[in-house]
């Protein structure tokens, strides 16, 4: 910044100084900026991080002017200063593990689960924070097909198959992978368990059961089970 002062018939030394956001006097060594007290030059002391959760967008100072060498007038401007982010951070999924859950034999297409990843950049400003989702460890059934799919833009993710059997599989694990327009990645996993329905009937140990019970007189019936059956569900 730069200031003039119209007494020409006066000392024209100017010094400048620096007062608000980021001007931490009882802290010099938190300082985030500093001016040349000659020039006018002001000056990034600290790296300045925008994004959250500790970030800021905007810094906000005073500019003073002093003439006759510090000793006279002040003047002053208001400085406004906005960060223009940059690509640095990393989409990452807040939860070690999700799980989900679908109905077995149930059809393709069926909503399973739903993953969302965070990114720190600033969404309004390009496509820093503009997240894409795929599955990075897929299942296959039998056939070789994929089991899950995922939304690439919503994080959804659905059934790619049908008739998925608890009995053959009670569940599945895939890793789901969130990247960035920068081209910046990370990765969550997700435990998907099927749903038991009533599907198979029970059925009995044997086909065909005998006993052998003798015969009774009278109103004497035996106390004792004269057979005990099994099923197996």
């Amino acid at each position: 910044v730069t200031a003039n002062d119209g007494d020409k018939d006066r000392p024209q030394e100017i010094v400048y100084f620096l007062t608000g956001q980021g001007i931490d006097d009882d802290d010099p060594a938190n300082r985030k900026f500093a001016i040349n007290t000659t020039t006018g030059e002001i000056y990034v002391l600290k790296p300045l991080d925008r994004d959250l959760p500790n970030g800021r967008s905007q810094w906000r100072f005073t500019v003073f002017a002093e003439d006759e060498g510090g000793n006279g007038l002040v003047g002053y401007a208001d400085v406004l200063v906005n960060l223009k982010d940059i690509n640095d951070n990393t989409p990452f999924f807040p939860y070690s593990i999700y799980t989900g859950n679908v109905t077995e034999n149930g059809t393709a297409g069926m909503t399973v689960m739903t993953m969302t990843a965070t990114d720190y950049d600033d969404p309004s400003e390009g496509s820093h924070a503009k997240l894409k989702y795929s599955i990075e460890q897929n299942q296959v059934n039998e056939n070789g097909e994929l089991i899950f799919s995922i939304d690439e833009d919503t994080g959804v993710i659905l059934t790619a198959v049908c008739c998925l059997d608890r009995e053959t599989n009670p569940e599945y694990t895939i890793k789901v992978v969130a990247m960035d327009g920068g081209g910046l990645k990370g990765t969550g996993t997700a435990t998907i368990k099927i749903k038991d329905i009533n599907d198979m009937p029970p059925e009995f140990m044997k086909k065909e059961w005998s006993v052998e019970v003798d015969e009774t007189e009278g109103d004497q019936l035996p106390e004792m089970p004269i057979l005990v059956v099994s099923v197996n569900d």
